[in-house]
């Protein structure tokens, strides 16, 4: 499992694959033929910003809130009430202008070398040309129309037998899901049950097959359970209908609701997100004879025959009680509903890919209702971009990395991080809570841990991928399936531990419990997370909070099932786990009585990991920030001091505003919190800020000093 820290969807996810290195990324860039950075200017539309003077834009600020009343309206209050948000655009962030960044580079030189014909076909850019031209050139997708999706369908309608539709499942689960390495675009592999190859957490010397809970359509069985998602179930079955007709399936409006009833009766004996967060119990390896007796109304060798995983013998399934549950509601569904579930689902998966008017339906369910707009829609080139990231995403990060890559960034990055490790070992060395063994156990974890900046050592050049321009929903399908065949074979193989799981072009960063690692892209090492003109201050309250955040994660309820080496063995003594839980509790019930929207309270229990992981960071972060000064006193700039400014960096890169739908959503899910609570709430816990601002009794956030959440 991974505990993604990406901005602003942390979750917890099945991990993807590490990429199995093929060659050394300096060869790759070598031959790439594309400057790099320093060598040649970027255009100025392309350049990432300084933010203010010193790192904070202080006409962000709103002077007439109170410091202690909400401090991250304080900063960016102004921000707040100039800035404006629609149906098309439900969020608008800092982290969304970088995100817009780095597309606008990458379509920047996509266009470059798919102007440039005379590149080999094997190539990386003759790849990468042939894959931006087939996107980009609408008159022959829209002239195939769904042509290219009537395979599957074929397929689909030939199942006759329940095994047989466990085998279509299995191949669109395996081979036919596009793994992406970013969080790019909705949710992929909504199968009936989601298939994956990863580190196995019991050993993490080699690869696993895991299978998990699906079926849904929705981001979770909330949706279709709770009356507050009504709107959004009506919505989705108008969706469905509009799909199924647009592929011509006979019956669309009933099978439709036929649709959207067998995934209720899924959701309602699916695991909830709460029970999902679950490591240990979500990790239930066994034989799949042993997975047949506990589940045997679903032919599970179907599935994995389907899936190219015919001759695997050992799985780990995640919901282990529901898996007997999904598999009876299988069973028990008329096989032309499945067959149109699935239909659907083939459309569904495959609509940005095909012509306009699929594609304007998944617009308009996703990124209107959904409130995924900035990430479904958008214009040709940019989505262009985002599947080619999405399908070869290692020529593609090279490229970024050839052109914008900072050594200087990096090396500036790596000596705040060697500060916050030391800062966490000292904490951890001091703990009160933990018994000796317990701490004797964290800080060998902590040794161990590694954390990488900026980007891997190797890139995959996609040798024996066939790229056409001719045939944009084939060359999707066939990476997809290069992709996967390339995790199956890795089942034979020692797990690499030299891979990365995220793209150094997307600002997002990870803590790994099964590799004990964190992951910072050369994505972040910009404005306004790290820059390396601004005061160092802010730095540390920026960037410097986030990667102490992802490190503290490794000791919290998502990394301490996993000891040093990656094993889910956990290290914490049962008392000092008793301990720790309570402690959680205590912040929980801070974050459970915000109400971000009127009447809609934040999940706590969802939230505790991150909670209690922020306010670690920000906590290490500090102690870094100050080490760093190395003895001497830190300088006032425009009026503020050093740990003022700190303060100030954390809040301002949290500067972010939401729709209702996009807050409700987030919510529901549970995977973060909104903005406000990122800095409001560990800062409330933070004696250091008390006295940095003078927060008092009677200020809204003040807390009293013996009720305040000591963990760290």
């Amino acid at each position: 499992m991974l505990w993604h820290g990406t901005i602003p969807t942390s979750r917890v996810l099945p991990t993807r694959i590490r990429r199995a290195p093929r060659f050394g990324s300096a060869a790759l860039l070598g031959c790439l033929g594309l400057p790099s950075a320093g060598v040649a200017q970027a255009a100025p539309d392309l350049a990432s910003h300084s933010v203010g003077t010193w790192g904070v834009d202080i006409t962000d600020q709103d002077r007439t809130v109170r410091p202690g009343d909400n401090f991250y309206m304080y900063q960016n209050g102004a921000w707040f009430a100039r800035t404006e948000i629609g149906p098309t655009l439900p969020q608008a962030a800092y982290w969304r202008d970088l995100r817009r960044l780095a597309p606008r580079r990458l379509i920047a030189i996509l266009e470059e070398v798919a102007a440039n014909r005379t590149s080999a076909a094997d190539s990386p850019e003759g790849k990468a040309g042939a894959f931006y031209r087939a996107f980009m050139n609408e008159v022959t997708i829209e002239a195939k129309g769904i042509t290219p999706l009537k395979p599957e369908l074929d397929a689909i309608r030939a199942a006759k037998t329940k095994s047989q539709m466990a085998a279509v499942i299995g191949r669109a689960g395996g081979p036919g899901t596009v793994r992406a390495p970013s969080v790019y675009g909705p949710p992929v592999g909504r199968g009936l049950f989601l298939l994956n190859i990863d580190q196995d957490q019991s050993d993490p010397s080699r690869y696993a097959v895991y299978v998990g809970q699906g079926g849904l359509i929705l981001p979770g069985p909330e949706y279709y359970l709770e009356s507050q998602f009504a709107d959004v179930r009506t919505a989705c079955t108008a969706y469905v209908t509009r799909l199924l007709t647009l592929i011509a399936w006979p019956n669309a409006e009933e099978r439709a609701r036929q649709i959207i009833a067998f995934e209720t009766r899924v959701a309602a004996v699916s695991w909830s997100h709460e029970q999902m967060r679950d490591v240990v119990r979500t990790y239930n390896p066994m034989t799949v004879a042993e997975l047949i007796r506990l589940a045997p109304r679903f032919d599970w060798r179907a599935l994995l025959q389907g899936a190219e995983l015919g001759r695997t013998n050992r799985i780990v399934i995640d919901a282990k009680s529901a898996f007997p549950k999904i598999a009876a509601i299988f069973a028990e569904t008329p096989l032309e509903i499945l067959q149109a579930r699935e239909a659907f689902a083939a459309a569904d998966r495959g609509a940005g890919n095909l012509n306009a008017d699929l594609g304007a339906a998944g617009f308009d369910f996703r990124g209107t209702m959904l409130g995924n707009g900035a990430f479904v829609g958008g214009a040709r080139n940019m989505r262009a971009e985002q599947t080619a990231e999405a399908t070869i995403g290692d020529i593609v990060a090279a490229f970024y990395v050839a052109r914008y890559s900072s050594a200087e960034a990096k090396s500036e990055a790596e000596e705040m991080t060697a500060n916050l490790k030391r800062a966490l070992d000292a904490r951890l060395e001091k703990l009160t809570w933990m018994s000796p063994m317990s701490r004797a156990r964290a800080r060998e974890k902590l040794a161990q841990m590694r954390i990488n900046i900026g980007y891997p050592d190797r890139f995959d050049d996609y040798q024996g991928l066939s790229i056409s321009d001719q045939d944009l929903y084939g060359n999707v399908a066939r990476a997809a399936a290069y992709d996967w065949q390339r995790q199956v074979r890795s089942l034979t193989q020692p797990f690499d531990r030299s891979g990365w799981t995220l793209t150094p072009e997307y600002p997002t960063y990870i803590y790994n419990p099964t590799t004990n690692s964190v992951e910072i892209p050369a994505s972040l090492l910009q404005p306004p997370f790290f820059d390396v003109k601004a005061d160092e201050a802010v730095n540390y309250g920026a960037i410097g909070s986030q990667i102490g955040q992802m490190m503290v994660v490794a000791f919290t309820n998502q990394g301490s099932p996993y000891d040093g080496d990656g094993r889910l063995k956990p290290w914490l003594v049962p008392a000092d786990a008793a301990r720790y839980a309570t402690m959680s509790q205590n912040i929980g019930a801070q974050y459970s009585a915000v109400e971000p929207l009127p009447s809609l309270h934040l999940k706590g229990e969802l939230l505790l990991d991150e909670a209690i992981s922020d306010l670690g960071g920000v906590q290490i972060a500090l102690d870094a920030y100050h080490a760093s000064l190395q003895g001497k006193a830190a300088a006032v700039i425009d009026g503020y001091t050093g740990d003022q400014r700190f303060f100030l960096g954390r809040a301002k890169m949290w500067r972010a505003k939401f729709s209702p739908t996009f807050t409700r959503n987030q919510v529901a899910t549970g995977f973060n919190a909104p903005p406000f609570m990122r800095v409001n709430g560990p800062l409330a816990n933070i004696d250091a800020w008390y006295e940095a601002f003078g927060v008092k009794p009677g200020d809204k956030m003040y807390v009293a000093p013996d009720t305040r959440v000591r963990i760290w």
